[in-house]
């Protein structure tokens, strides 16, 4: 199979990579901040943060969970703009050779093809990572919240 493509296709697929290295750094990041946290609530003993105090740490890691749907948008439109790139690259070709064959349209369709393919593989995962940190903070939030209550 031929793996090469164009500079536009090239660019975007890069942009992508950088992005899905984001994504999974933000999600690790935020998942061990999350566990350090709820593993501190589920101690016996602790003396549990004043509300103003865990508002503040639970507001610096929500700052970077909020990345991962903004960078699960801009991927999928990211690769809605590598379709696009490659449509007009194969009219372009098509127009200059004064003909439509399958070699004069395969290498823009090929780069459409696989720059939608990467956007979704990088916003697909970005979105079930902010699902399951969103999730895991909302029962550390109920366990902090029912231990206020019932010390």
């Amino acid at each position: 199979m031929n793996w090469s493509f164009s500079e536009t296709a090239n660019f975007i697929l890069f942009i992508l990579c950088s992005f899905s290295i984001s994504s999974v750094a933000f999600f690790l990041y935020s998942l061990s901040r999350i566990l350090k946290l709820s593993k501190f609530l589920k101690t016996e003993g602790a003396l549990l943060p004043k509300e103003e105090e865990y508002d503040l740490i639970v507001s610096s890691i929500e700052r970077v969970l909020d990345w991962l749907p903004s960078l699960a948008s801009i991927s999928m439109l990211l690769g809605l703009l590598g379709t696009v790139m490659g449509i007009y690259t194969s009219f372009a070709e098509m127009q200059i050779a004064g003909k439509a064959t399958i070699d004069v349209l395969a290498g823009g369709i090929k780069d459409a093809l696989v720059t939608t393919i990467f956007g979704l593989a990088v916003a697909i995962p970005s979105l079930f990572f902010h699902q399951v940190l969103e999730t895991s903070l909302q029962k550390t939030n109920e366990t902090y919240f029912r231990k206020k209550i019932n010390p």
